[in-house]
C-alpha cells in the first residue's frame, strides 16, 4: 500500500516513462508506417473513450486495469508518432553538392571555424535528393579572418560547395558516432566548406520567436564586446549567459572540464534558479507575494530566458519546475519534486522528442533526483552545527548528492572523472550569481556609458578570477582521471539500485532495502567480470585516421599505441580513446621510429600467438626475413618498393592489411601481386579499421 501511495504521487514520472519508451521504439518504424500508426492511435483513443465514458466497464473492479492500459498504450503510440513525424530525412550516402540554403543556426567552434545549421533550398548539381526539403545540414566553414562573429546570421541565404556526408557508422571501434549524434540533433548530414566556396546570397532574419531569440543573442554578444569584454573572458561570459559553448577555446574548455566546473558553462537549472531568485526578490519590492500578476511575470521571464539561451533541456526542466512551484504557491498547494521532474521530462519530450537522446536531458534530471534523494541523508550529519557549518555542509551535500545521481551515466558517456569537483563548487559556484546579475545589468544599462563601463570592469575582473581558479584546479595532481570504463549493464544495475533506495527511503519497505543491497552486489560482480575480461584481452587494431598509420595493441589488458610523430593528439584521442578505455587499463603512446629495425622500417607486433609484420617506407630487398616465415598478417603503412612478388613468395600469411597511410600507387602494386596468391586483402580506407583478436577465428570489421 505504501508503494502504491508513492506511485500515486508521481503520475507524470509514469507518463514520461511510457512516452519515452514510445520515442525509443520509433527507431523500428519508418516514415511510411506513419499512416498505420495514426490509424492505430485513433482506434486506441476511441477504445479509451468507450471504456471510460460509455460502457462503464472501468467502474467494475475486475476491469479497472483496462483504462490505464489503454492510456499508457496511447502515450507509447504518441511517443512513436511524435518521433516519426519530427524525424529528419536520413542521408545514407554522401555526395558532392553545390547548394543554396537558409541559415538556421550560426555559431563559432573553439577552433575558430564557423558552424552553420542550414536548410537546403536548391541543389545546383546533377545529384537528386527526393526529400531535400525535410533535411537540415551542419556545415563547418573555414573562417576568412579572426572575426569572432560568424559572417552569416540566422535567416541569411548562402551558397556553398562541399561534400555532404551521410550517416555511415564510425570506421573505428568504440568511437563517438558523430553522424548519429547529429541525427539525434535533427541534422541529416554534414560537410566541411572552404572559405572560397562559401558566399552570402541574401540577408534576412528567421521568422517568429526563434529568429528574434537568435537576433537577441547576437546583439547581446555585440554589447559585451563593445564594452571591452574580449578574449577568454568573452568566451566564458557568452557560454554562461547565452549557452554559446562552441565559442570556447579548446584549452579553456579543458580547464573547466578537468576542474569539475564545466556544469556552470552549460546554461542550466542553476542559472535559471539564480534568475528566478533575483526576479522574485526584485518583484517583492513592488508587487505583493500573492499577486497573480507576479506569477505571470515570473513565468514569462523564465520562458523568455530559456528561449534566449537556446532552449537546452536542462533550462526548460528548471523553467517548468519553477513555474509549477510558483503556481502551486499561489494556490497554496505543494508538489512532489519527483513528479515535477516527470512534468518537466514529459513537456520536453512532447515539444522535442529527440531530447531523449541528449545526455544533457538525462544529466539535468538525474542531478535533481540525486539531490532530492541523498541531500536529506547527508544533512542529518551536520544539521546541528552553526550557520557556517551548515552553509559549507549544504554546498558539499548538494554537490555530492548531484554527483551520485549523475556518476554512472557520466562515466559511461565521458569515461573520465574530475577528482576536485568539490573544490570547484566551493570556489566557482559563488561567482556564477554575481556574474549573471552583472551581465543582465550591463545589457539593461548599455546605453549609459559611465554605468555600463563600470559594470563591465567588475564583470571582467570576476571572469578573470574564475579563469585563474579553474586553471589552478586543472593544474592540481590527478585533477582529471581518464580512461575509466563502465559497461551499459553496470549503469542499468547502478540506477536500479538507486531507484530501489529512493523507494525504500520514502516507504521504508524492507524489500526495497534488500533490493538495493542486491544491486550493489550485482554491480560489484559486473565490475569484476569486466576486469577479468580486460585482463584476458589481446587485440590489434589498424585505425582509420585521415592519411596516417596508427596501430593499437592490447596485451593482457595493457594498451600500446604506435603512431607517427605528425599525427595530432586530438585525432588520436578521438579515434582511439574509446577502444582503449573499453579493452585496457590505459595506453602507452610510442613512435614507430623507436622500433624500426636496422634493416629498414619494419617491426613485428605479437598479439597472443599471432604475429603481424608491419612495414613502413622501405626497400623490401633490404628486409632480412627468413624463408617461409609465417605471419598472421602483413600490415603496410608506407611506400614499399622493390621485389614485392619475390617477398610474398618467401613468407606465409593470412591477410594483407593496407593502412590509410599507404600511398595509392603502393596499394595498387600490393593488390596486383597478392591477387596471384589468392590471399585476403583488407583496405582500411574502404572498410574502416582492421580489428583482430587472438580468441577469434577470423578478422572482423567494426563498421
Amino acid at each position: 500500500m505504501k508503494v502504491r501511495s508513492l506511485f500515486k504521487t508521481i503520475p507524470f514520472l509514469q507518463f514520461s516513462f511510457f512516452l519515452g519508451m514510445g520515442i525509443w521504439f520509433s527507431r523500428f518504424f519508418q516514415n511510411e508506417h506513419l499512416t498505420l500508426l495514426l490509424v492505430f492511435s485513433v482506434l486506441i483513443f476511441f477504445l479509451l473513450l468507450i471504456v471510460v465514458g460509455i460502457s462503464g466497464l472501468s467502474n467494475r473492479y475486475r476491469y479497472r486495469w483496462i483504462p490505464g492500459f489503454c492510456f499508457f498504450l496511447l502515450l507509447l503510440l504518441t511517443g512513436v508518432l511524435l518521433s516519426v513525424i519530427g524525424r529528419p530525412a536520413r542521408l545514407e550516402n554522401g555526395f558532392n553538392a553545390k547548394c543554396v540554403a537558409r541559415v538556421v543556426e550560426a555559431d563559432i567552434t573553439y577552433s575558430g571555424y564557423y558552424a552553420y545549421t542550414v536548410e537546403p533550398i536548391h541543389l545546383m548539381t546533377d545529384h537528386s535528393v527526393s526529400d531535400l526539403k525535410e533535411m537540415k545540414w551542419r556545415i563547418i566553414v573555414e573562417p576568412d579572418d579572426s572575426l569572432l562573429m560568424p559572417l552569416a546570421r540566422p535567416g541569411f541565404e548562402v551558397v556553398f560547395q562541399s561534400f555532404i556526408s551521410g550517416h555511415d557508422k564510425p570506421s573505428n571501434p568504440d568511437v563517438f558516432d558523430y553522424g548519429q549524434y547529429l541525427l539525434n540533433q535533427g541534422v541529416s548530414g554534414w560537410g566541411f566548406v572552404e572559405k572560397e566556396h562559401f558566399d552570402i546570397v541574401k540577408e534576412g532574419i528567421l521568422p517568429g520567436i526563434r529568429g528574434y531569440a537568435n537576433k537577441m543573442r547576437l546583439e547581446t554578444l555585440e554589447i559585451y564586446e563593445k564594452h571591452g569584454i574580449k578574449g577568454h573572458e568573452l568566451q566564458v561570459l557568452a557560454s554562461l549567459t547565452l549557452g554559446q559553448r562552441a565559442m570556447l577555446d579548446d584549452e579553456i574548455k579543458n580547464w573547466f572540464i578537468h576542474s569539475g566546473a564545466v556544469h556552470v558553462l552549460a546554461v542550466s537549472g542553476l542559472h535559471a534558479g539564480i534568475v528566478f531568485l533575483f526576479l522574485n526578490w526584485f518583484l517583492s519590492l513592488f508587487v505583493p507575494r500573492k499577486s497573480s500578476f507576479r506569477v505571470i511575470v515570473v513565468i514569462l521571464v523564465l520562458v523568455c530566458y530559456a528561449i534566449l539561451t537556446g532552449g537546452a533541456p536542462s533550462v526548460f526542466r528548471a523553467v517548468v519546475m519553477l513555474s509549477v512551484i510558483q503556481v502551486g504557491k499561489y494556490y497554496k498547494r505543494s508538489s512532489n519534486v519527483y513528479n515535477l521532474l516527470g512534468v518537466s521530462a514529459f513537456i520536453i519530450l512532447i515539444v522535442d522528442p529527440v531530447s531523449l537522446y541528449h545526455v544533457g536531458f538525462w544529466l539535468s534530471h538525474l542531478a535533481v533526483a540525486g539531490i532530492v534523494t541523498f541531500y536529506p541523508v547527508f544533512r542529518k550529519y551536520y544539521a546541528g552545527g552553526n550557520t557556517m557549518v551548515r552553509g559549507v555542509g549544504d554546498l558539499a551535500a548538494v554537490s555530492l548528492a548531484a554527483q551520485i545521481g549523475t556518476f554512472p551515466l557520466s562515466l559511461l558517456t565521458f569515461r573520465a572523472f574530475p577528482s576536485w569537483f568539490l573544490l570547484a563548487n566551493f570556489f566557482i559556484l559563488p561567482l556564477v550569481a554575481p556574474i549573471l546579475i552583472l551581465a543582465k545589468f550591463l545589457i539593461l544599462f548599455s546605453k549609459f556609458p559611465f554605468i555600463s563601463l563600470m559594470l563591465a570592469g567588475i564583470l571582467n575582473d570576476l571572469l578573470s578570477f574564475m579563469l585563474d581558479t579553474v586553471e589552478w584546479l586543472n593544474s592540481l595532481p590527478y585533477s582529471y582521471v581518464k580512461g575509466l570504463w563502465v559497461n551499459e549493464m553496470s549503469v542499468w544495475v547502478a540506477y536500479t539500485g538507486l531507484i530501489a533506495f529512493m523507494i525504500w527511503k520514502h516507504t521504508k519497505v524492507r524489500f526495497f532495502l534488500g533490493s538495493t543491497l542486491v544491486m550493489i552486489l550485482a554491480l560489484m560482480v559486473s565490475i569484476n567480470v569486466d576486469y577479468l575480461r580486460k585482463v584476458t584481452t589481446n587485440m590489434l587494431v589498424v585505425f582509420d585516421i585521415k592519411r596516417h598509420g596508427v596501430i593499437g595493441m592490447v596485451q593482457d589488458g595493457q594498451g600500446h599505441l604506435l603512431i607517427n610523430p605528425e599525427v595530432t593528439g586530438r585525432d588520436i584521442d578521438f579515434a582511439t580513446s574509446g577502444f582503449f578505455a573499453k579493452n585496457s587499463f590505459g595506453s602507452n603512446q610510442e613512435y614507430f621510429t623507436d622500433y624500426w629495425n636496422s634493416n629498414g622500417q619494419a617491426i613485428c607486433c605479437r598479439i597472443g600467438d599471432a604475429c603481424f609484420l608491419v612495414l613502413g617506407d622501405l626497400d623490401i630487398a633490404k628486409l632480412n626475413v627468413k624463408r617461409y616465415s609465417a605471419f598472421k598478417g602483413v600490415i603496410v603503412l608506407g611506400d614499399v618498393t622493390g621485389d614485392i612478388s619475390g617477398f610474398l613468395k618467401r613468407i606465409r600469411f593470412d591477410v594483407l592489411v593496407l593502412a590509410k597511410s599507404c600511398p595509392p600507387w603502393c596499394v595498387s602494386k600490393w593488390k596486383e601481386e597478392v591477387a596471384e596468391t589468392e590471399k585476403q586483402v583488407y583496405l582500411v580506407a574502404e572498410n574502416g579499421a582492421f580489428v583482430f583478436g587472438d580468441d577469434e577465428e577470423a578478422m572482423r570489421v567494426e563498421k
